[in-house]
């Protein structure tokens, strides 16, 4: 078969978008001859070229300058054109260079496009446009990496044939700029064909670069950077969120450009707030992930997260380097078993420079590990004890996490065999790509992850003919940068951490090319290889279009790594002849994740919504509101007489029947279940639903609202109805995603009316809300137990005393008195099974004491004042509040539940015989033991009896049940149980109630 060529196609309309719109922010621009270029590049007229050294051919005289006031109006053009916001004005950037003291300012522009869209693609035409429409001829390519720069010269040689067929065969050179060759600069400046350059920013962001330094290769006066000034070219700056340092820019103006287009799929500028980061941007193009995802222009995505339940008995950990705020330096988002009451939890921790990890979890595994340096650079945790930790490696391969690797290979090579037996009749071969955590996990001999999946592809291949005559060893493939040592062998490095040596990018560069010139081969059906197993070298730069299957093995180093990941894969697949398949239920992205389905896809909406393609909502409660109180009954005697009878101090005892609570756990352990650990597997779909959220008009106390929801599946829904205050929307369209937008006010105003809403703040007439989520999505769970294993036992018994604050003879006494096989768990899953002992012991204790506590009355007052309880006027935020009446305490009420509203609004308020009622304020609790926590009443009442001869001193729980036993957390009836005992004592009559009660007194 001959070599597969990948096909391009020219009418791609997003693409086409982009190019014009790139095109028309300089419409009106005079296209210049040869000779007027020449002419300009020196600064004065025509006849002044015999007089002076014309060689360089520049795009713009040397120190010409486009007419700003021009430049906005074509940019207000475009931006509205393509429906995008129009800016308050054209930003430049304007500044010191590296070298010296001179400074200079350019015009730039930002072409936002999703990943796997066909970015280098377009800005590649682009130049073609301009060299067309304006004769401009020369451009440099800015790349972050050595990975993006062998991407971008690869992709111009795959498209040279398309583009010269489209563009007459002009001619167009490419010169890959290295300090080895710095000669090739003088032909860049002097040739009038088009010249095309490739950087790193890393050859030319500092003084020592060779760039900047005199050198027998280039003969005359002039520096080898000034050669690339006089052009005065224009920049093309591929992913250039890399690029917003201040030294970056520094070197950027360093080459004079005549001006610059920023391309990316995240772009950011340094601004204080995101309106001001965008602002920044001067974004002409937008095409959101979104958007890609319904114009079926990238592969749809699919997570598969497998993770272990019910298993803390491995201690990793588990780090993730996050940027902290401006001048605090560089922080952790730590994963932690964390032991709280005896039990440990997975939590997680913000840890900084001097945090002692025990004194943060209290779990003994982690003492002596004070954090001394977080190096972002190294991409290393140094701890005081001199251990360091490898974020990216994320630590050793437990047992726990052998399982969870088990699984996501299994379940990748599965996905994979059967995409393939879906796909071989369409021509389509199909890669699947496994970014693991260390390299010697898969390079050495006994390489856990070579291992685990040559192991299940042996066992799985029979099942499907296309791979049953290949081995494991032919269909996979390792891409590591590695260093050559004579009579020894290879040694691999970790080319993830930010400052690389120069003989580590070499290396690099040698790893990225090894992929890179085997992308079309990698395509055909003649190569056997179809498994790509990589640590860092893959991490931005490289995709293939027939990826379907992504493992993440690795474990988190930054907070945008979802998008990086998922990336390589985006692109729509080709088949044999190079040409893309759009076929119906193609091109579907299965991520294999090492997190749960939820987490992975909340975490990639995030990482969607920190870069402004699917913004939500500005967070902001909904206004303060006082609540003003009613003096007339703060001040009656009524109200003073109940509150000081509120007020009466009780004691308790607790009584233990130790017999009667031994024998009670003994039974309850031993019919208890106790976890063990498995794997979780669930997969579900990945959709993004935008949100529209406009007001019509309010008129009188109807509110006009529509809903317009829109989801990366391409279905579209609109909501258009009437609504009052105090509708909430989540319930009234049965959607979760709405929640907090609920209606707390609204004002009516011909020209300006508004509503408010719980949490999401003030919407007025004409405006929009929108955002963004990936909720509302169901996976299917399928469950594996874990191979067996035994781990060590630690002290349960001083974990459960220190929990419990019984004797450790007694719990000794409980734990004899279990049945064997209940005992023998406690070696497959020591944590879970502490956990469940723990649990029920607290529980069962907490019944006891619940059911014993004995009450005795005091003669002293509790210390609430009620002129602290009562303030004259308390601030809330307005979701929580509703009217009173003329019999409340404030003449706005507190409540914290629809049961609570209901009794509020249809009991209280219209109750003529209550004389005054009150919600609790939160500091009041009165006194119940420890082990069952505090206990903060609901409403303190006083009502005149049915015959208006008694005034009933009431104090009322409002439950959705009126079965203590039936109530949600057991804890609740054991407050109660406490409470029933307090109140009789004190003479006040107290019930717990549904609040829908006819007869609620």
């Amino acid at each position: 078969m001959s070599k597969l060529k990948i096909h391009f196609e020219s009418d791609q309309e997003h693409q086409v978008r982009a190019i014009e719109s790139t095109v028309k922010l300089f419409q009106g621009y005079i296209k210049r001859n040869l000779e007027e270029l020449k002419a300009s590049s020196i600064g004065l007229g025509s006849k002044a070229t015999e007089m002076y050294d014309t060689d360089i051919i520049a795009n713009i005289g040397k120190y010409e300058m486009l007419d700003e006031t021009w430049l906005y109006d074509n940019l207000l053009e475009v931006q509205k054109d393509n429906g995008l916001v129009e800016d308050m004005f054209l930003n430049f950037d304007d500044g010191f260079e590296i070298t010296g003291i001179d400074s200079w300012r350019y015009p730039y522009y930002t072409c936002e496009m999703e990943t796997g869209t066909g970015k280098t693609y377009v800005y590649l035409r682009t130049i073609h446009e301009l060299r067309k429409k304006y004769g401009w001829g020369k451009y440099i390519i800015i790349v972050p990496s050595v990975a993006i720069y062998e991407g971008v010269v690869k992709t111009f040689k795959i498209t040279k044939d398309h583009f010269a067929s489209l563009y007459n065969n002009e001619t167009i050179h490419l010169t890959q700029y290295s300090g080895q060759h710095i000669s090739k600069l003088r032909s860049f400046a002097n040739s009038s064909a088009v010249e095309v350059m490739v950087m790193t920013i890393d050859s030319f962001n500092k003084e020592s670069n060779v760039i900047f330094k005199p050198t027998e290769k280039l003969q005359g006066e002039k520096l080898p950077y000034q050669y690339i000034q006089e052009t005065r070219p224009i920049l093309l700056l591929d992913e250039s969120q890399n690029y917003t340092s201040a030294k970056s820019k520094e070197a950027l103006r360093t080459l004079h450009p005549f001006f610059a287009i920023k391309y990316s799929a995240t772009p950011t500028e340094k601004g204080n707030t995101s309106e001001e980061n965008r602002e920044l941007m001067n974004r002409f193009y937008h095409l959101s992930p979104v958007d890609a995802f319904k114009m079926d222009l990238v592969k749809k995505i699919e997570v598969l997260g497998v993770t272990e339940q019910n298993n803390f008995n491995d201690n990793q950990l588990s780090m993730v380097l996050m940027e902290e705020r401006a001048g605090y330096g560089l922080a952790l988002e730590a994963k932690l078993n964390v032991i709280k009451n005896g039990e440990v939890k997975t939590e997680s921790i913000k840890l900084r420079k001097g945090d002692d990890l025990f004194e943060k979890t209290k779990n003994e595994n982690f003492k002596g590990l004070v954090i001394e340096e977080i190096n972002k650079s190294l991409g290393v945790v140094i701890f005081t004890n001199g251990k360091e930790y490898k974020v990216a490696e994320g630590g050793d391969v437990t047992l726990s996490k052998e399982e969870i690797f088990r699984v996501q290979i299994e379940e990748t090579i599965k996905s994979h065999m059967k995409k393939q037996k879906q796909l071989i009749n369409k021509g389509v071969k199909v890669l699947s790509l496994f970014f693991i955590d260390k390299v010697a996990n898969y390079v050495e001999t006994e390489g856990i992850i070579k291992k685990l999946f040559d192991e299940a592809y042996e066992r799985l291949k029979n099942q499907y003919p296309f791979y049953s005559g290949w081995s494991a060893e032919q269909v996979r493939e390792g891409y590591f940068a590695k260093k050559k040592t004579k009579n020894k062998a290879d040694v691999y490095i970790d080319t993830s951490v930010d400052k690389k040596t120069k003989a580590e990018k070499e290396l690099e560069r040698e790893a990225y090319n090894l992929i890179m010139k085997d992308k079309e081969k990698l395509l055909s059906f003649d190569e056997k290889t179809s498994f790509i197993f990589a640590h860092s070298a893959l991490k931005e730069g490289w995709d293939n279009p027939n990826v379907f299957q992504i493992c993440t093995l690795n474990t988190a180093t930054s907070e945008n790594r979802k998008r990086q990941e998922i990336g390589r894969g985006l692109r729509l697949s080709v088949n044999q002849e190079g040409r893309r398949v759009t076929d119906e239920g193609v091109n579907v992205l299965t991520v294999i994740a090492n997190e749960s389905y939820e987490s992975y896809c909340e975490q990639l909406q995030n990482n969607y919504r920190e870069t402004g393609d699917a913004a939500p909502p500005t967070p902001s409660n909904a206004r303060k509101t006082e609540a003003k109180r009613n003096n007339t009954l703060f001040n009656s005697e009524a109200f003073n007489s109940f509150w000081k009878k509120l007020c009466q101090k009780t004691d308790y005892k607790i009584m233990i029947d130790e017999d009667q609570l031994v024998s009670l756990c003994i039974n309850k352990l031993n019919i208890a279940k106790y976890p063990e650990p498995n794997i979780v597997v669930v997969k579900g779909r990945f959709v993004m639903t935008d949100f529209k959220i406009t007001l019509k008009k309010v008129v009188e106390d109807i509110i006009k609202l529509e809903i317009l929801k829109s989801d990366s599946d391409g279905n579209e829904e609109k909501i258009k109805r009437n609504f009052k205050v105090g509708d909430d929307l989540a319930k009234i369209a049965k959607d979760e995603r709405l929640k907090g937008f609920k209606i707390v006010d609204a004002k009516a105003d011909e020209d300006r009316s508004e509503i408010v809403f719980s949490d999401k703040g003030i919407l007025r007439s004409g405006e929009a809300i929108t955002f963004s989520s990936e909720k509302g999505q169901k996976g299917d769970p399928q469950h594996r137990h874990q191979a067996q294993t035994i781990y060590p036992i630690f002290n349960f018994i001083e974990r459960a005393e220190e929990a419990t604050h019984l004797k450790r003879a007694t719990l000794f006494t409980m734990f004899k008195g279990l049945n064997y096989e209940v005992k023998e768990k406690i070696f497959k899953n020591p944590e879970g099974f502490t956990s469940v002992f723990i649990d029920i012991i607290k529980g069962t204790l907490a019944d006891h004491i619940a059911a014993n506590v004995e009450y005795s009355l005091t003669k002293e007052l509790m210390d609430y004042d009620s002129e602290d309880m009562f303030p004259e006027a308390r601030k809330f935020p307005q979701k929580e509040l509703i009217d009173g009446s003329n019999w409340s305490l404030y003449n706005q009420v507190q409540i914290d539940s629809d049961i609570e509203r209901r009794f509020v609004e249809y009991k209280l308020n219209e109750d003529d015989n209550v004389v005054c009622f009150f919600k609790f304020p939160s500091q009041f609790k009165i006194s119940i033991p420890k082990i069952i926590g505090n206990y903060n009443p609901d409403w303190g009442i006083i009502r005149w009896d049915d015959n208006n001869k008694f005034k009933l001193e009431l104090v009322r729980e409002t439950k959705g049940n009126v079965n203590p036993n039936l109530l949600q957390f057991p804890n609740e009836k054991r407050k109660i149980d406490c409470a029933t005992k307090h109140f009789k004592l004190t003479k006040v009559d107290y019930k717990q109630i549904k609040g829908d009660e006819v007869i609620w007194w």
